[in-house]
């Protein structure tokens, strides 16, 4: 494996189960828009993982974050279990092997610091393939309409518009610590309007929230240009982004009322199911005994709301786990703010911010593809503004004496 670790650039004392895992978990970066791919790629960067620490080629490292996802998945497993009907008991276990996806990245970047920066250049060559995906099917294939939206290489909009609102707000935040850096500047353009042309209007308020969060806290000068230019922008805007922007304040409008009947059911299935909910994946059976006569769509997927999809599939402790995981990210960010990895911190708040507001209207938390992004994203800003280790302290990667 010499060939791969100096490709990948690696340190020379990088064992080879360690350079298989970080090759792969690198593939499912590139591949995160195709879920089939990106699963079998996370599937064999574990099991190289794995055998590393079987090895004793590299050590197990804790953080904090480990135990909102475990709550989490105690949460999902036992409304699993209990559920009414149990139809997605068994499937239920795979959440398992998700959540794993961010001990294995963060500890892969803790041990070959090298992993880091690969991993973020494959998260923006993913970004801007997606987008340049995505603007040929709208140009090209013209799928310009709301029943013809771009997919890019993604099975529906929404994990698209997802995927590239993290994307979005990582090459903004990196572009405004470099303004002269003009690929940067290009991938910030291409990858945002690609983000616009999906209509997804809960990724664009997840835009907004995320890089007005950004520009408010740590640049508010920047403010007296994003004001004018936004005005100037829906001044000029064409007319069929326009109209669907303008959609957003109808609550008569066919797709925000079924949100808010959404929400509604969502709360009476709450009150009778409040400690481990209806089960997963039974939403969409109980919500015609739930919705209200008036509710555009008789089936759903979901409930279109993070926070109340969580707590009427999942019960009260999933809902919960899922706030603290934010709340003690956002914590590690702080951490960072002020500091030399401040750019990473920046990453993390705005991200955090973007995906979570856009999930007041979606259920992107439920995405594997979305949730995957953002635990690849929390693992890489966690790793980059934790602080230096002491240099006492036996380092992570054990090289053996006579490896071959």
């Amino acid at each position: 494996m010499t060939w791969l670790r100096r490709r990948l650039s690696l340190p020379e004392e990088t064992p080879t189960s360690v350079v298989l895992a970080i090759a792969f978990y690198l593939c499912h970066i590139l591949c995160s828009g195709w879920v089939a791919s990106s699963e079998c790629f996370v599937a064999f960067a574990l099991m190289a993982f794995l055998y590393a620490l079987f090895r004793k080629r590299i050590r197990l490292s804790f953080h904090i974050l480990y135990f909102p996802l475990m709550v989490y998945g105690i949460a999902s497993t036992a409304s699993a279990l209990t559920a009414p009907r149990a139809i997605h008991a068994v499937g239920e276990n795979a959440l398992w092997l998700k959540m794993a996806l961010f001990p294995m990245a963060l500890i892969l970047f803790r041990n070959v610091p090298r992993s880091r920066d690969l991993a973020l250049k494959a998260l923006l060559i993913f970004g801007v393939f997606s987008a340049a995906w995505g603007l040929f099917q709208y140009f090209v294939l013209a799928q310009r309409d709301l029943e013809h939206r771009i997919t890019g290489p993604t099975a529906h909009v929404m994990t698209l518009s997802g995927l590239l609102l993290a994307v979005a707000l990582v090459f903004l935040v990196l572009w405004i610590h470099d303004l002269r850096n003009l690929w940067l500047l290009g991938g910030t353009l291409v990858v945002t309007l690609t983000l616009l042309l999906t209509f997804t209007r809960s990724a664009w308020i997840g835009w907004v929230v995320g890089a007005g969060i950004l520009l408010v806290s740590k640049r508010p000068r920047m403010l007296i240009f994003a004001v004018p230019a936004v005005v100037f922008f829906i001044t000029l805007m064409p007319l069929p982004l326009f109209g669907r922007l303008v959609s957003s304040f109808d609550v008569r409008q066919s797709s925000n009322l079924d949100r808010i009947r959404m929400i509604q059911a969502g709360v009476e299935i709450i009150k009778d199911y409040p400690l481990l909910g209806v089960g997963p994946a039974n939403v969409k059976e109980v919500y015609p005994l739930y919705r209200k006569h008036d509710a555009p769509r008789f089936r759903i997927p979901h409930l279109h709301n993070n926070l109340v999809q969580l707590w009427a599939e999942r019960g009260v402790m999933a809902v919960a786990a899922y706030v603290l995981f934010l709340a003690l990210f956002l914590r590690e960010c702080a951490k960072g703010w002020n500091g030399p990895a401040s750019r990473f911190a920046e990453i993390g708040v705005a991200v955090t911010f973007g995906l979570a507001a856009a999930g007041l209207f979606e259920f992107n938390f439920g995405d594997t593809e979305v949730f995957w992004v953002l635990l690849d994203i929390c693992a890489l800003v966690v790793a980059c503004i934790e602080q230096a280790r002491q240099s006492n302290e036996p380092p992570l990667i054990a090289v053996p004496v006579n490896r071959p």
